[in-house]
């Protein structure tokens, strides 16, 4: 049995689930959607309208899980022997999504089908970094030969997520994904990655994109604070950057220049060109001064 997932928070989903639902019942294998909202401010009346589809459960959560935590919650109601934990602002990309997930489930413990962004001339301008970090960057996961991991869209059995679920103490945006690919690695899990993307349209403005991104940074850095080993976060360009800097005593002067060009990097990045190589630097200056502060905290 197949189960869904799809946890939501102040956004649309009808046409995803409509579209998983019309191919699931193409499948022949019995299935079910959940949808929990995840206490959203903005309510759609379009998502409660969905528990009228045959084997769709639509639940609104008494107060806000967070991206670990519903997850951790949904796998835990599912019923399914096969989990499929999708973002609620994807949007299906293919006739044939369901039906590859079902041809390839008994191929490894954990598949992932990657994601794609939506056409330039359909982005508006506010969402432009995001969008070209995504297109640039993230779509590449799509490859075979990918080693990062990503939650908006994979399949796991059952079994397996209960062995390692989201740390459900970290907070905000980012790398809860990180941390529960890394624990399935260490495990032993298969991991497989196959060409069955979703398209990601959720898109965030500039400053909501720098605001997360720098979350995401304070989780990585307090997940590997955690984990005591470095190396088994070396899929990350991130860190591995990060190692070299601090292994040839350059992390100092990396976290002067940070501070000195912080705001005008910001700027860049709200432009209408954001640059991705001043984006890259960003993130390993902030990860740096935050590694130094952890570092201090412990002497």
């Amino acid at each position: 049995m197949f189960s869904i997932l799809i946890p939501t928070y102040n956004f649309d989903c009808s046409k995803l689930c409509q579209d998983l639902h019309k191919q699931a019942l193409k499948i022949g294998e019995d299935f079910e959607i959940l949808i929990y909202d995840d206490f959203s401010t903005k309510k759609y009346h379009q998502n409660k309208e969905l528990s009228n589809l045959s084997n769709v459960f639509y639940k609104e959560l008494p107060k806000n899980y967070g991206r670990a935590a519903i997850r951790n919650l949904m796998a835990k109601e599912a019923k399914g022997t096969h989990l499929l934990f999708l973002d609620c602002d994807g949007e299906i990309a293919s006739k044939n999504y369901l039906c590859l997930y079902h041809k390839f489930k008994d191929e490894a413990d954990v598949i992932c089908g990657g994601r794609i962004y939506p056409e330039k001339e359909k982005v508006k301008r506010k969402f432009y970094l995001h969008w070209i970090y995504g297109k640039k960057r993230e779509s590449k996961c799509n490859r075979c030969n990918a080693k990062s991991f990503m939650t908006n869209n994979f399949l796991i059995r059952k079994d397996v997520f209960e062995t390692s679920q989201f740390d459900s103490t970290m907070l905000g945006y980012g790398h809860e994904d990180t941390a529960f690919g890394v624990d399935l690695k260490k495990r032993g899990f298969r991991f497989k990655i196959i060409s069955n993307p979703v398209i990601h349209i959720g898109l965030y403005d500039a400053n909501e994109f720098i605001s997360n991104t720098r979350n995401s940074i304070r989780n990585l850095v307090d997940i590997i604070d955690k984990n005591n080993n470095i190396e088994d976060f070396f899929d990350i360009k991130l860190v591995k950057a990060y190692f070299q800097v601090n292994k040839y005593k350059l992390r100092n002067i990396t976290i002067f220049f940070y501070k000195l060009l912080r705001k005008i990097i910001e700027l860049n990045l709200r432009s209408k060109h954001p640059n991705l190589h001043l984006l890259d630097f960003y993130k390993l200056g902030y990860f740096s001064q935050l590694s130094k502060e952890k570092q201090s905290q412990k002497n």
